[in-house]
């Protein structure tokens, strides 16, 4: 199954703590930075709605990078 078939299950089953890791996955096979970004903050705001471990993590690198304050 490819990523994004993936993704689409997770959202029809409502897995937001796969989406977060899924959308991760995603930031980390792009060839972009707006790609990246994209993904990390879904990744983010999926993090932020079920208190996921990889939370603070994702906050690090979107604000490293310039997108969170």
């Amino acid at each position: 199954m490819s990523l994004n078939d993936k993704i689409i299950k997770a959202h029809q089953n409502n897995n937001f703590s796969l989406l977060v890791e899924l959308y991760q996955e995603a930031a980390e096979n792009v060839s972009t930075f707006q790609e990246q970004n994209f993904f990390r903050v879904q990744a983010y705001v999926y993090a932020l709605e079920v208190g996921h471990y990889l939370t603070p993590i994702l906050r690090r690198q979107l604000v490293n990078d310039g997108v969170e304050e």
